[in-house]
This record gives C-alpha cells, structure tokens and sequence, in this order.
C-alpha cells in the first residue's frame, strides 16, 4: 500500500515552498492575466478606479501626517508609528480592486508575454495616474474645507510642509532612485498579497513592505500627490517656515515625473520582467 502512495506522490508535482499560498509560478500567471484584464477594462471604469484608487491612497497618506504632527506622541515614537499607517490607503487599494499607477507596472509581465501591447500599457498607465490625480485632489480639497487641516494649533500645516518640501529637497538621480527603490517594496508586498488565499493574508502579506516606503524615505508617486496637492492649499499659512527647500509647481512636477519613472523600473523590470523571466519564459 505504501509503494503505490509513494508513486502517486512522486507524480504530483509540488512547489519548491510547500507553504498554504500559491506557489510563485502560479502567482506569476495571475499577475500575467490579471494585467491583460486590467489594460483592457473599458477606459471609463479605469478611471473610476482609478479616482478611487487615488483616494484611498491619500486617506492613508492623511493618516500618517496626522500622527507626525500629534503633538501627544513623541518624535521617535511618531517616526516608528506613523509608516505603520501610511500603508492603510494601499491596503485598501488593492484589497477592494481598485486602479493604481504603481502597482500596475506589474502589467509589464503581460507586455512581455505578448498578451497585450505597448500603447494598451501606456494608454492604462496614462489613465490611471490621471484618475490617481483626481482622487487625490479629491481627497485634499475636501480634508482642507473640513477644517481639520489646522488639527494642533497649525502643527499639522507645519508637518504637512516641511514633510512635502523634504521630498523635493533631492536632485533629479536621487529622485529617480527613490522611486525605484519605492516601487521594489510596493510590489514585492503587491506579489506577496496575490500569493495570499484570504484577506488576512493578503493584509499581512502589505503590512511591512508598505510601511518600509516612508519609514526609509523611499517615494513612490500615487503617495506624493497628496503631499504636493495640499502643500500648494496650504502654503500662504506657511509663511515664514524654515523649510529644506521651496515648494513650486515645477519642482513638484519634476519629481512626479522622476519618481513616477523610477516605480516603473523598480515595479516592472525588477519584479515583473524578473519573475516573468523567472517562471514563464524559462520552464524549469
């Protein structure tokens, strides 16, 4: 009895981790598909997501700067805390299937298949950090008309502008690296969540990598939008602040644009085009 079980055992072919996840090729022809539906939703719904997307991501931005600027917790404490937090609007986000730029550059696996082309991606990618633009404009003009913007006696402006001016106190390499390096933990939690069976794992599997991103000063563009879209309601109230740098359009624009360049490398070749290679070009 015991022969014949071995033989249909050696038959079965299991993943190099036997863990209670999907095996990683199995997340990769997910990640594969999942992109060919993601580019190919009617552009509509895209931006619909993606506003949502672009919102959500904002509320877990308004969360950490809130915590920063409590004045009841302690700067180390805040400093260990407040990245804990930043992650919230990104669980959110991919839990609830919404669009976001950073996180579809794992679309580039789909690209390299052959499954979709250039201009699908592009046009997808255009959309969405639009409608991330809208969402989180969104978010910013209704937080700044709420009033609670001047939360402990201004300090939140304070935290809000020196935090904003800190992000673009960089050259443009540095910005370009940051959002490289932003993207790399963005979808390395992206990739662990589509392993996950539940949303316990899934929430888990983002918890870390998410909150490594502002803990480490890493950026990534979805999360700075928030930043510079409130920085320019609240400027003329920071008059006078000592700030690493001055806040500009163009200087804002810039580092949209290079960080923005930098997710695409960090998420989509060091993830996507890696695993792509990994296990569904090359058959083991």
């Amino acid at each position: 009895m015991s022969t014949v079980l071995d033989k249909k055992s050696e038959k079965k072919k299991y993943p190099v981790f036997d863990l209670d996840v999907y095996s990683s090729e199995e997340v990769a022809i997910r990640v594969m598909h999942i992109g060919v539906k993601k580019v190919r939703l009617p552009g509509v719904i895209t931006l619909m997501l993606g506003t949502l997307g672009g919102c959500f991501i904002s509320l877990g931005a308004m969360y950490h700067a809130v915590i920063l600027a409590n004045p009841d917790i302690s700067d180390s404490t805040s400093a260990i805390v407040s990245p804990l937090f930043y992650g919230m609007g990104y669980i959110i986000a991919f839990i609830a299937a919404t669009e976001v730029f950073t996180t579809n550059n794992l679309a580039v696996m789909s690209l390299a298949s052959g499954k979709i082309t250039a201009w699908e991606l592009t046009r997808n990618w255009m959309i969405v950090l639009v409608a991330n633009m809208i969402g989180s404009a969104a978010v910013v003009f209704l937080f700044f008309y709420s009033g609670q913007i001047h939360l402990f006696d201004g300090l939140l402006i304070e935290e809000v502008l020196f935090f904003t001016s800190s992000k673009l106190d960089y050259t443009i390499p540095q910005m370009f690296l940051l959002g490289v390096f932003g993207n790399l933990l963005i979808c390395s939690g992206a990739w662990l969540a589509m392993a996950g069976r539940s949303v316990t794992d899934k929430f888990l599997a983002l918890f870390l990598p998410l909150s490594a991103v502002p803990a480490i000063g890493f950026q990534h563009g979805a999360g700075n939008m928030f930043y510079f879209f409130l920085s320019f309601f609240i400027l003329q109230d920071g008059q006078g602040l000592e700030l690493p740098t001055d806040i500009t359009v163009v200087k804002a624009t810039v580092s949209l644009i290079m960080v923005a360049a930098g997710n695409i490398i960090g998420g989509g070749i060091f993830i996507a085009l890696t695993y792509y290679f990994t296990y569904v070009r090359i058959k083991w």
